[in-house]
């Protein structure tokens, strides 16, 4: 009587009104014995030989080694000379020739030579021209032409000159190609300089992804160790069973077919156990595929020294948009999409105006029988030159830059919508996580509870059958329900510490709560 009334006593909740409220959950969590401790390896590992690896140190790694985040360095320092190749119109141009010209012809004109005659022609002709534009779009130049002639023509001027000039030219676009801020001379560099921004927005993208995916493996890992340890332990409760059964039925107690189920059960954890070693090795392998390990560090076990612990905290998901928006990179990349578009539609629209360029040029000629003399002319400046210039280029019909200028426009629609759309995502990501970690965090109460009276059947159980009031048969399902409740109890746990790094990576505070800096 006193049996049947225990099991009534357990099986009252079961009993009870389903109009009853449902108990609160436990405000305080306390972790089984089994997860106060670390891991062991399994037997065929040498500890010794174990890479104890804390997870600040994975990441550490992670951030190192790995290769995406390789990649996206690489790409960073390739937009960053971006920039230097922009700024490349605003530099200084040399530019240099030389022709030398011979001929021997009959001459032109009676002036030239007699008829009959041949007038002989050489020539040297040398260059040296600067160029700079600035950022106003203002373009100066100054040319430094030289002409080395000889001739045995009669209209030559001397059978030997030289002729050289200096001349200065400034030229300044004043509709298409400027703007009063200096954007439109300059808008190469600014699309240079928002896509280097953008590029360090993706590194930071890239590397949120990498210390999550980090951290998921190096818990995986914690996962499996602990889950071998369970199976390990489930075993060895298999095998006292079963050693108990052997003992009953010598003392006559149990007849000698009851070993049989006994063996079955622990057959059925010998094969758990080796299923769990399998996945140990498979974690180890995804945890070095992420850390980018060299190949032969791939046969060293690896041992976390982090405790899967759980502390719930209370977070809404409204206050984490709000932190989202602030920190999430790609909302920053989206920004800067819409302000790189924006110069396309500024430099669509000025390629609708006139092409006017007002210039100035003004230059000194000296001219004598030597290269000295005719450069000292310069000095006396008795030969000048000057010139002022406007050159008007339009194309009225405007069919084509009108056009340009409209698909600029509709761009950049295109760009507000999809700043709109990883607005959206972001916040389905944001509620997801906040759903998530809330969850797991329910689960680790409820799974926390589910173990603790998963053991305590275990426990009335073994003492029922050492007065033959069950079996073996529910022995083995008894400890599977405890096994079972342990593992729940450790998945929900791990689960919520990925939980809290997916949360942290939805609102874009992953690399600043694991005080990643990226340079």
């Amino acid at each position: 009587m006193r049996s049947l009334g225990l099991v009534c006593l357990l099986a009252a909740p079961a009993w009870a009104d389903d109009s009853a409220p449902t108990p609160a959950i436990a405000d305080t969590y306390a972790p089984p014995d089994f997860m106060k401790q670390a891991p062991p390896l399994p037997p065929m590992i040498d500890t010794a030989t174990a890479w104890r690896l804390d997870l600040p140190g994975a990441l550490q790694i992670a951030l190192r080694d790995n290769l995406n985040i390789a990649v996206e360095r690489e790409s960073v320092v390739a937009a960053s000379l971006g920039i230097t190749v922009a700024a490349g119109v605003f530099e200084p141009q040399v530019r240099g020739s030389y022709t030398h010209t011979s001929s021997q012809q009959p001459p032109a004109t009676a002036q030239e030579g007699m008829s009959g005659g041949i007038v002989k022609f050489d020539t040297d002709d040398w260059r040296l021209s600067l160029s700079q534009r600035l950022s106003t779009g203002m373009q100066l130049s100054v040319d430094f032409a030289n002409d080395r002639s000889k001739s045995s023509a009669g209209t030559a001027v001397e059978p030997l000159n030289y002729r050289s000039s200096l001349t200065a030219t400034v030229t300044q676009p004043l509709l298409r190609g400027f703007s009063m801020d200096r954007v439109i001379p300059r808008i190469d560099i600014l699309r240079a300089e928002i896509a280097n921004e953008r590029e360090r927005a993706q590194l930071a993208v890239t590397a949120a992804q990498v210390i999550e995916h980090t951290e998921d493996a190096y818990w995986d890992v914690v996962l499996a160790l602990y889950a071998y340890d369970l199976q390990r332990r489930s075993q060895q409760r298999a095998e006292e069973q079963m050693a108990l059964t052997q003992r009953q039925i010598t003392a006559g107690l149990l007849p000698p077919g009851d070993l049989t189920s006994a063996e079955s059960t622990l057959a059925s954890r010998q094969l758990a156990v080796v299923q769990a070693e399998l996945n140990v090795e498979a974690a180890w392998d995804a945890l070095r595929a992420v850390l980018n390990l060299p190949r032969d560090q791939w046969s060293k076990p690896i041992l976390p020294t982090e405790a899967p612990s759980f502390a719930d905290e209370t977070v809404t998901a409204e206050d984490e948009l709000k932190l989202a928006i602030t920190n999430r990179p790609e909302l920053a990349q989206a920004k800067l999409d819409i302000d790189s578009q924006t110069l396309n539609v500024r430099q669509a629209d000025n390629n609708r105006l006139p092409e006017i360029d007002l210039g100035l040029s003004g230059g000194l000629i000296g001219q004598d029988s030597t290269y000295g003399g005719a450069l000292r002319e310069y000095g006396r400046a008795d030969a000048t030159t000057w010139a002022l210039f406007l050159n008007l280029t339009w194309t009225p019909l405007q069919r084509a830059t009108r056009a340009a200028a409209e698909i600029e426009r509709e761009h950049g629609k295109a760009m507000m919508l999809k700043r709109d759309q990883a607005l959206q995502d972001i916040w389905a990501a944001v509620r997801d996580a906040v759903r998530t970690q809330t969850g797991a965090a329910r689960q680790v109460f409820a799974a926390a509870k589910f173990r603790t009276l998963s053991a305590k059947n275990l426990e009335i159980e073994q003492r029922k059958f050492l007065t033959g009031q069950t079996s073996n048969f529910v022995i083995a399902q008894r400890q599977e329900e405890l096994a079972q409740a342990q593992l729940a109890e450790l998945q929900a746990v791990v689960a919520h510490k990925k939980a809290q790094a997916a949360l942290l990576r939805a609102t874009g505070r992953l690399l600043d709560e694991r005080g990643v800096k990226l340079h």
